[in-house]
């Protein structure tokens, strides 16, 4: 599982080896709960598309969710989102600034959830069972991994 941390200014990514189907993570001694609206949903709140470089390699994410989901305002507004099909879409890359638009449609639905924290921060999962090993190595280098225990919130 893919974690995006989405913070005011910038973001981080996190790996989980195994699947973590709970509403509520813990990362950093910071609470997240599962946003009512996707957990309701089930986690089908819209589509992504990993961007990739070549057949192989993942550089970003373009987050397409369904028109009326109130998370398309909200990143629409973060300084490194960039906005793409008149605004429907928001794509984040990791590190490269270029990415191949004919190996980047997936349209991958699978454990989509928002959780949010107190504080206002939000975290995204993005399920990664359709990539290959190859594009899961690749991606793997820009996140932190993170022990599925440690995400327990104790609730």
């Amino acid at each position: 599982m893919l974690i995006v941390h989405f913070l005011r200014d910038m973001f981080k990514l996190y790996y989980v080896a195994n699947m973590v189907d709970s509403d509520g993570l813990n990362i950093n001694d910071v609470v997240y709960r599962k946003e009512l609206n996707s957990k309701d949903n089930e986690g089908f709140i819209g589509f992504f598309d990993w961007l990739r470089a070549d057949e192989s390699i993942i550089v970003g994410i373009r987050i397409c969710y369904f028109e009326n989901q109130p998370y398309n305002e909200l990143l629409r507004h973060l300084p490194y989102i960039r906005p793409t099909f008149d605004g429907k879409c928001m794509e984040l890359l990791f590190g490269e600034n270029t990415y191949n638009p004919d190996l980047s449609g997936d349209q991958d639905f699978t454990n989509n959830y928002v959780f949010k924290s107190k504080g206002g921060d939000y975290l995204f999962t993005f399920g990664l069972d359709h990539l290959t090993d190859k594009e899961l190595s690749s991606l793997l280098k820009y996140c932190e991994a993170l022990n599925r225990d440690s995400l327990q919130t104790g609730h």
